[in-house]
């Protein structure tokens, strides 16, 4: 493992930031129904000088199970940007393809069909996910 330190801005308080329309986040919030990420945490999001936000920890992501657990639900039914839906299909091409087989050194099939499938579902719908009600939406701790 190769890590590279990152700073936190420190004028931002992270509290009213994870509830901010940014399109950083926003981003973030795509990604993390992709990856099915159960852990998006406040500290899991480091906000930098100049305006870049690193996301961090993706150890609990890409189950077979609905498991979206995520401070971002800020856009929760909303239609997605068209930089996502245009990147929603790149990235569905790309899985039918040769990521979708580079995954499958490290995912089960399974994991990566699922995968295929929650971006074919934002696409078909548009839409940022909502909460399922089957699972809880917020991680614990929340920071």
């Amino acid at each position: 493992m190769v890590q590279l330190w990152q700073h936190i801005d420190p004028t931002v308080e992270m509290t009213t930031f994870v509830r901010r329309d940014i399109p950083e986040l926003r981003r973030m919030a795509v990604f993390d129904a992709v990856v099915n990420n159960a852990d998006r945490k406040g500290g899991h999001m480091i906000p930098v000088a100049g305006g870049h936000v690193y996301g961090v920890d993706h150890g609990i992501c890409f189950s077979a199970d609905p498991k979206l657990r995520t401070l971002l639900w800020r856009w929760a039914g909303q239609p997605l940007t068209d930089e996502a839906v245009e990147v929603l299909d790149r990235l569905q091409d790309q899985l039918r393809g040769d990521l979708g087989e580079q995954l499958h050194e490290h995912l089960t099939r399974t994991e990566v069909r699922r995968t295929q499938q929650r971006v074919a579902d934002l696409l078909r719908s548009g839409r940022h996910p909502e909460p399922s009600g089957d699972w809880p939406a917020l991680p614990w701790p929340p920071f």
